[in-house]
């Protein structure tokens, strides 16, 4: 992934409202990205790995920051960071856990499957809107590796 301006996020959020109030920050920042949302753990497999309904990158761009819910039907977000992590492509793309949980055993195990950092959802949309913007800068600032194939 290489800075070009804009980001591909793609959103693991099953909660249709969580979804929508996040695509309604980006928007309130009018921040350089296109949201890819997928509502649970296997489907956000089968985005990464381009399979099924996902495999034209074109309509379905590789992502470049993955947002994880960490509680998802089917698997669940920490289920699907560490199958990311264990994957060699997968491993350098940029996760952010983000979820209505903020025990410390859900923070310490996502941190030790390796995601990049975690936000407990903020309550109101200001909040959320701020956070959404620190993010989206900081992540188009950074450098990153580039991943080449899907996982």
């Amino acid at each position: 992934m290489q800075k070009n301006g804009k980001l591909t996020i793609l959103l693991a959020e099953d909660d249709r409202n969580d979804a929508e109030l996040f695509t309604h920050a980006l928007r309130r920042n009018d921040a350089p990205a296109r949201v890819e949302i997928v509502s649970d753990g296997e489907e956000l497999i089968n985005y990464v790995r381009g399979k099924g309904k996902y495999t034209d990158r074109k309509v379905h761009p590789f992502p470049s920051l993955i947002l994880l819910d960490l509680k998802m039907p089917r698997l669940t977000g920490l289920e699907v960071l560490e199958w990311l992590r264990n994957q060699p492509e997968c491993g350098k793309l940029p996760i952010i856990m983000m979820s209505g949980s903020g025990l410390e055993q859900d923070i310490d195990r996502a941190y030790n499957l390796g995601v990049n950092t975690y936000f407990t959802k903020p309550a109101r949309l200001e909040h959320l809107t701020e956070l959404v913007r620190v993010m989206v800068d900081y992540w188009l600032q950074s450098e990153r590796p580039s991943v080449r194939h899907p996982c």
